[in-house]
C-alpha cells in the first residue's frame, strides 16, 4: 500500500490527496529536535512522555489516481493499512518493536516470559525488545534511505521485499512465545527472496542425490533422447536445491563489513569460514520444525550473552540473535543492490488493501457469446450447472439464463473444436433443451445432434452429468463407469478438471451405487453410497438415504430434491 499512495504506479495524473495521520507504538526513542521526513511521510515523536511504548506519530499524503468521483470511487484507502505497512518498515530499520497493537509492544517490550519459552526476548535478541531503543541521527537518517530505496524498487520486487519484512518482524514477535516458530520464520524470510529473485535455472545435479542416483541408475541402456526427456519432466516438477540456493543467496548478499561490525557480545560471533555449515544447520532446524515439529537444540536457545554462534556437537549453530542479524544483513544487502524507477505503470487496484476479487453470478456471464468460445466451454457448462442446482434445490432467487445465443453460436464452430474443447457445449446443449420448454429449446442441427449422440455417449465426466439429469444409466460396463467416476473424483480440483455442484457429484455417485445394486454387489453399492455421503454431509438427506439402501429398492438421487421438483422430474 504505501507504494501504491506515492503515485509511482499511476497511469494518469494524481486525481485526489489525503493527509492522515496515525499513531504508532514504539520502544524507539526518538529526540524531538528531528523531525524525520521522507518520500512516505513523516515520523514525529509524541507529547505524552507518561505513555509506554512511546507514541509517534505517523503523517503522510495518499495520492489517489484520477479525479472521478461518482459511484463507486475509492475516495481513501484510510489510515489502518499504511499504519501496518509502515510499521513493519520502521521495525526491520530501526531494528526496533513498532506496531500499531499497543498490548502486543507492550508485552514483548516487558520482562515476561512466553507462555512457551522460558526466558525473556530481551535475553535472546539484542535491542530489538529493550525497554527503550535510543535511536541515533544517522540510523534515522537510515530509516529514511532505506524507505526511499524500498519504494522506488520495481513493484514484482517490491512485494517480494514486503513479504520478506513481514515475515522477519512477524518472527522477532514470536520471539516472544514460540522460539521454533521464531527461528523458522527468520530463514523464510530470506529464503523467499531466494526462491524469487536468485535467478536460479534448475539442473539435473540440483535434485537430490538419492533420487538423481536413483532415477540414473533406472536410466542405464535407455536411448539417450528418452532419458533427457524423462530428466526434463522430473526437474520441471521438482523444487530443486532449495536449501542450496537459500545458502548462495545468503553468502552473495553478505559484504565483509558483516564480519567486521562493531557489536560487543560475550559469547562468538560468526566467522565467514563458518557460514555455509552454520546456515546448512539454520535450514535443516527451520525443515525439522516444519516436517516434524522438532525443538531447537536447548544450547541454541540459551541466550550465550548475545553470542552469535554455538557448537552443537563440533557444529556450528546460529543462534536467535546470530540469525536475526544475519536474515536481517542480508535483505537490506538486497534492497540496496536492487535497481530502482521514477514511475512504473501498473495495474495495482487489486492489490490495494481490502479488495476482494470474486467471480460474477453465472447469469452476469455464462449466457453471453463473446470472446473465444474455444476456450469458454468448461466454464460456461459449469455456470450453467450452478444455476440448475439451485433451481433444483428450491433456493431463493434460482435461475436459469437464456443460453440460446451462446449456444447457436457454439453449434457454429463446434466442427472446428477439439473434442476436448467440444464436450462441455455438447452436454451444455442437451441439458439445456431437457430443462427448458419446448419452445424455448436451442435449435439443434444434424451435425450436433451426431456429435451428441457419438461423443456424449463415451465415458467422460460430462457424459456422467448428462446421464444423471437425463434420468438415465450408462450403458458401459461397470468397471469402465466405475473408472469414470474415479477419474472425475481425481480431476476435478486440476487445472483442466470439470467441478460439478455437490448435488451433482452426489447424483453420478449414486448412479453408479444403484448399476452396482442391480448387479446383485450390495457391498460396493454400500461403498459408493457412503462415499456420497462421506464426500458431502452438509447434503440434508444424505443420512436418512443410506439408512433407506435395500437391495430391492432402486436408489434414485432425485429424492434428495424437494417435493417439488423431485416430482417434475
Amino acid at each position: 500500500m504505501l507504494q501504491i499512495a506515492t503515485g509511482r504506479l499511476f497511469s494518469t495524473p494524481v486525481g485526489r490527496q489525503n493527509r492522515l495521520r496515525g499513531a504508532l507504538y514504539t520502544n524507539a526513542v526518538i529526540s524531538d529536535e528531528l523531525d524525520l521526513e521522507a518520500v512516505a511521510g513523516r515520523l514525529l515523536p509524541s507529547s505524552l512522555q507518561s505513555v509506554r511504548p512511546n507514541v509517534v506519530i505517523y503523517e503522510f499524503t495518499e495520492s489517489m489516481e484520477g479525479d472521478d468521483e461518482g459511484a463507486g470511487t475509492l475516495i481513501s484507502s484510510g489510515v489502518g493499512p499504511y499504519l501496518r505497512d509502515y510499521a513493519v518498515v520502521v521495525s526491520f530499520a530501526l531494528n526496533c518493536l513498532c506496531t500499531p497493537d499497543i498490548d502486543l509492544a507492550r508485552r514483548l517490550a516487558s520482562d515476561q516470559r512466553g507462555v512457551n519459552t522460558s526466558v525473556a526476548p530481551q535475553k535472546l535478541v539484542r535491542r530489538f525488545f529493550d525497554h527503550e531503543v535510543w535511536c541515533r541521527p544517522d540510523e534515522l537518517r537510515f530509516l529514511a534511505q532505506f524507505t526511499e530505496k524500498l519504494l522506488a524498487l520495481p513493484r514484482r520486487t517490491f512485494l517480494g521485499v514486503m513479504r520478506s519484512l513481514r515475515t522477519y518482524v512477524n518472527a522477532m514477535h514470536r520471539v516472544g512465545d514460540d522460539l521454533e516458530l521464531a527461528y523458522t520464520l527468520l530463514v523464510a524470510s530470506v529464503e523467499s527472496l531466494a526462491q524469487d529473485f536468485d535467478g536460479h535455472e534448475s539442473d539435473w545435479e540440483s535434485v537430490d542425490e538419492g533420487k538423481r542416483l536413483a532415477v540414473d541408475e533406472a536410466l542405464t541402456g535407455a536411448d539417450e533422447a528418452l532419458a533427457l526427456k524423462v530428466r526434463n519432466a522430473i526437474l520441471k516438477a521438482e523444487h530443486v536445491a532449495l536449501a542450496r540456493r537459500f545458502r548462495e543467496f545468503v553468502t552473495a548478499n553478505i559484504t565483509p563489513a558483516y564480519f567486521r561490525a562493531p557489536i560487543s557480545a560475550d559469547g562468538p560471533r560468526l566467522g565467514r569460514g563458518e557460514l555455509n555449515e552454520a546456515l546448512r544447520n539454520a535450514y535443516q532446524a527451520r525443515s525439522k520444525y516444519v516436517h516434524q515439529l522438532q525443538r531447537l537444540p536447548a544450547v541454541v536457545t540459551l541466550g550465550h550473552a548475545f553470542g552469535e554462534a554455538t557448537l552443537v556437537d563440533r557444529s556450528t549453530h546460529l543462534t536467535l540473535q546470530g540469525l536475526s542479524r544475519l536474515m536481517r544483513d542480508v535483505i537490506i544487502e538486497f534492497v540496496m543492490r536492487q535497481p530502482t524507477l521514477e514511475t512504473e505503470p501498473y495495474s495495482y487496484h487489486g492489490e490495494r488493501s481490502g479488495i476482494i476479487q470474486m467471480r460474477l453470478a453465472p447469469q452476469y456471464w455464462v449466457g453471453e457469446a463473446k470472446g473465444d468460445l474455444s476456450s469458454q466451454g468448461r466454464d460456461r457448462f459449469e455456470g450453467f450447472l450452478s444455476q440448475l442446482a439451485e433451481c433444483l434445490l428450491g433456493l431463493p432467487n434460482a435461475v436459469v439464463t437464456d443460453l440460446r445465443p451462446v449456444l447457436a453460436a457454439a453449434s457454429a464452430v463446434a466442427p472446428s473444436l477439439k473434442r476436448a474443447q467440444r464436450l462441455p457445449y455438447l452436454a451444455l446443449h442437451l441439458l439445456f433443451n431437457h430443462c427448458v420448454p419446448e419452445e424455448h429449446r436451442a435449435p439443434t442441427s444434424p451435425v450436433m445432434t451426431r456429435f451428441i449422440r457419438e461423443e456424449l455417449g463415451s465415458p467422460g465426466a460430462e457424459s456422467l452429468v448428462a446421464h444423471a439429469l437425463t434420468d438415465r444409466l450408462p450403458t458401459w460396463p461397470l468397471a469402465v463407469h466405475e473408472k469414470t467416476l474415479q477419474d472425475y473424483l481425481v480431476r476435478r480440483s486440476r487445472a483442466k478438471g470439470l467441478r460439478l455442484p455437490a448435488v451433482f457429484e452426489v447424483a453420478i455417485t449414486l448412479d453408479l451405487a444403484e448399476r452396482f445394486r442391480c448387479a446383485g454387489d450390495m457391498h460396493a453399492c454400500l461403498a459408493l453410497v457412503a462415499l456420497a455421503v462421506e464426500d458431502h454431509p452438509s447434503m440434508e438427506g444424505m443420512l436418512a438415504l443410506e439408512e433407506s439402501v435395500d437391495a430391492r429398492v432402486p436408489i434414485r438421487w432425485q429424492t434428495l430434491l424437494p417435493a417439488k421438483e423431485a416430482a417434475e422430474g
